[in-house]
C-alpha cells in the first residue's frame, strides 16, 4: 500500500472492531486511532500500534480465536487469584 491508500482503509475501521494484524499475525480489538496508526489490544493486556494498512477485518474464525483467548486468560486469572 502506498502513500495515500491508507485513507481508503481507515474509514472501514472502527473502535471496538476485531481486526487481524498481518504484521503480528494476531487478531486484536481496535482501542483507538492516532492518524493512520491503529492502537490495538488483546484480552491478555497486550497493546501495540500498527499502521492501518496492516490490519483487516477479522474472519469469524479469528473472532472466535480472540474470544477463546479471553476465556482462557480469565480462567487463568481466577486460578492465580485463588492460589
Amino acid at each position: 500500500m502506498n502513500g495515500r491508500d491508507w485513507t481508503k482503509v481507515l474509514p472501514t475501521l472502527a473502535v471496538g472492531m476485531v481486526v487481524y494484524d498481518r504484521r503480528y499475525d494476531m487478531p486484536a480489538t481496535i482501542a483507538d486511532f492516532d492518524g493512520p496508526v491503529v492502537c490495538l489490544s488483546r484480552p491478555t493486556g497486550l497493546e501495540w500500534r500498527s499502521h492501518c494498512a496492516s490490519v483487516r477485518p477479522a474472519t469469524a474464525y479469528e473472532r472466535r480465536q480472540l474470544r477463546a483467548i479471553a476465556r482462557l486468560h480469565a480462567q487463568r486469572q481466577r486460578g492465580t487469584a485463588s492460589a
